[in-house]
């Protein structure tokens, strides 16, 4: 491979990364500033399953039945997230000050 076409790809993955980079910054920001206007919450009742599988042990398995436990029933409390499986009082306890509920 020759030196030219050698930093041609590098020029070409360092555009990539960075692109990947400011985009998980982005999505970081938007979904910080949503929180924001809660007191920097995650609304159990509105956000997305991206969002909560950000919180401490919740993946994307656990989100995904957080958001079709709320489709059944909205959460009336943090403690209601109990009523999906696989969730119990000790991350209701860790999720505490970091989620709310609403409408």
């Amino acid at each position: 491979m020759s030196h030219d076409h050698w930093n041609k790809m590098k020029t070409a993955v360092v555009a990539v990364v960075r692109g990947t980079a400011a985009a998980a910054v982005l999505v970081t920001l938007l979904a910080g500033g949503a929180a924001a206007a809660d007191g920097g919450k995650i609304n159990l009742n509105t956000a997305s399953a991206e969002e909560l599988a950000t919180l401490p042990g919740i993946g994307a398995s656990k989100a995904a039945a957080i958001v079709a436990e709320r489709a059944k029933k909205p959460f009336a409390s943090v403690s209601d997230l109990e009523r999906v499986r696989g969730i119990g009082p000790a991350t209701v306890e860790e999720l505490t000050g970091k989620v709310m509920v609403g409408q």
